[in-house]
């Protein structure tokens, strides 16, 4: 207490200026328009100034909720701009392409678990499987390109063999001329993969944009991939060979959507009876 007593002693004459100076002020600014719209105004620019940074700041911590729900947006976005809104099952949605390719086939969401891109045979898994109804040979996208394709399930876990894998094969075509060949990864640059069997008297240009061609059960046409960032003649085939910068960083992934083409099945049957007849 006597600390407070010496403190208000010395500053009594600063501290009965301060008194002074406030009671001025709450005069003049309430009973003066002018300086009254003035205040109200400074406080207004003060106040939104720091709603924004708490709005930044929650904004921050709530990003994956916000990822989510842009992700449910954009495929419902996706259903109304592809074609009618019929649930098959909880997980899915069936489209029909009618804008493009005539295509019909089940879309849904998944999250990525584990992801590699260092190894020769990259694989990732998602968190959706049979109970979903989720299985084998059902395509991993996003809207940046193709992902790979999913090989095992369990109930609520896919295993999905990467584009960055060896043994991965896509039937891949230009978009601008629709000329298709075979698209695989040489296992070197994560970014990087190879299209082969395109004839060398094909026009093809640097930037050009490289997509699926629809002729695999796995994915539906128009699918995009990446583009052409180098080209050379193959000297033992005289076909074109083609490096293409994937759209997707494999190295960056969140969130996926799994596509199942839904005359995956016939299209499978009529192979098998081509194979067996040979």
């Amino acid at each position: 207490m006597s600390v407070l007593l010496s403190f208000l002693s010395k500053n009594s004459r600063f501290l009965l200026f301060l008194f002074l100076q406030i009671l001025a002020l709450f005069f003049t600014f309430n009973r003066n328009i002018y300086h009254n719209s003035l205040l109200e105004n400074k406080v207004i620019v003060f106040t939104g100034f720091i709603d924004g940074k708490i709005s930044d700041v929650t904004a921050y911590f709530n990003l994956k909720r916000e990822n989510e729900r842009l992700l449910e947006e954009n495929k419902q976005y996706r259903n109304m701009f592809l074609g009618k809104n019929l649930k098959v099952k909880p997980e899915f949605v069936e489209m029909m392409d009618s804008t493009k390719y005539k295509q019909k086939y089940n879309y849904s969401t998944a999250e990525i678990v584990s992801n590699s891109i260092t190894r020769t045979n990259n694989y990732l898994i998602i968190d959706r499987g049979i109970s979903q109804g989720v299985g084998p040979d059902m395509g991993v996208v996003t809207s940046r390109g193709v992902v790979g394709m999913i090989i095992n399930s369990t109930q609520n876990y896919s295993k999905v063999m990467s584009i960055l894998n060896k043994y991965t094969k896509i039937n891949a075509r230009l978009k601008s001329s629709k000329y298709y060949g075979t698209l695989s990864w040489e296992g070197e640059d994560f970014r990087i993969m190879r299209l082969s069997d395109i004839p060398k008297y094909v026009g093809v240009k640097i930037g050009d944009t490289i997509e699926t061609d629809g002729k695999s059960r796995v994915y539906p046409e128009g699918i995009l991939i990446g583009r052409v960032s180098s080209k050379t003649i193959d000297e033992e085939t005289g076909n074109w060979n083609i490096s293409v910068e994937l759209f997707q960083d494999m190295g960056n992934l969140q969130n996926v959507y799994i596509v199942n083409k839904l005359d995956r099945a016939e299209i499978k049957s009529l192979k098998d009876s081509i194979t067996n007849a040979e």
